[in-house]
């Protein structure tokens, strides 16, 4: 199962510097980025990061920005993928699973440590969000450092599939070691959030087939390296990844997806994929 990419095959990309995303096998993978896009993501972004304890409003954002309300939401949305709110609400789960797993703090003390007054509203996201209960994190955290993660599908029946062979630069591949986690699965939006509806987890870089799903038509992938700690595999920082949004008419052969590393202003890989496999 897993997450997102776009942009040229070796990732990187500054915001001073429009960006033109290539076709990949005939198959777009998102539409060009200019700078002022660019770089109103990265400083939007910035600005949510810091401010995630806050009750930070898009009136805020946009003041700060000097930029309407609508045009921030709609030009943020089409580089990001999601609403302002919703990735200011992402990152602050993000928080959370850092302070949950490296510095062990309680439910309660997290909570309000990343900005939430009810117990019961943080929970219940963090459950739909990142896939498991805030006070089990910790308990699959000791496990996964227990054990090497196996191969595992998450398959639904469909009229239709597709395969996915992920494209890793060479430098990149070399510094992820003999046997790197490779997540790929299928998402209703194009944010790694919630449980994805079907994916695989495989030891190497290999080529996978995934059934087409209505309703989840985004496929995202990440991959961690060998050796991957428990907080680069449950709470990823910077994670390699890659975004295909499923082409409407069927392809012929795999769909060759380049991997890139994450961009300052990608949501965070909310969902524990580990958690799925202890």
């Amino acid at each position: 199962m897993l997450f997102m990419c776009q942009h040229p095959p070796d990732g990187l990309m500054s915001p001073g510097s429009a960006c033109s995303v290539p076709a990949v096998d005939d198959v777009q993978t998102g539409p060009p980025l200019d700078a002022p896009a660019a770089d109103l993501a990265l400083s939007a972004t910035r600005y949510l990061r810091t401010r995630f304890r806050e009750r930070v409003t898009v009136g805020d954002l946009s003041e700060h920005l000097a930029y309407s309300p609508s045009h921030l939401t709609r030009v943020f949305t089409s580089v990001v993928g999601t609403s302002p709110m919703d990735y200011l609400a992402a990152w602050r789960l993000q928080e959370a699973k850092h302070l949950l797993i490296t510095h062990r703090l309680g439910v309660v003390e997290t909570c309000h440590e990343v900005g939430y007054s009810s117990v019961g509203t943080f929970s219940r996201r963090f459950l739909r969000d990142v896939g498991t209960p805030p006070g089990s994190l910790r308990r699959i955290a000791d496990r996964v450092a227990e054990r090497t993660q196996p191969a595992v599908s998450l398959l639904v029946p469909s009229a239709g599939r597709i395969r996915i062979r992920l494209d890793v630069p060479e430098e990149k591949r070399r510094a992820l070691g003999p046997a790197p986690y490779q997540w790929v699965g299928t998402f209703p939006r194009p944010v790694p959030s919630g449980l994805p509806t079907s994916g695989t987890l495989r030891r190497h870089i290999d080529e996978v087939e995934l059934p087409i799903v209505p309703g989840s038509p985004w496929i995202l992938a990440t991959i961690f390296p060998d050796g991957a700690d428990v907080h680069e595999q449950l709470a990823p920082t910077s994670p390699l990844v890659a975004r295909l949004h499923v082409p409407v008419e069927p392809v012929p052969g795999p769909i060759t997806l380049p991997v890139r590393a994450a961009l300052p202003w990608d949501p965070a890989v909310l969902v524990a994929l580990a958690a799925m496999v202890v």
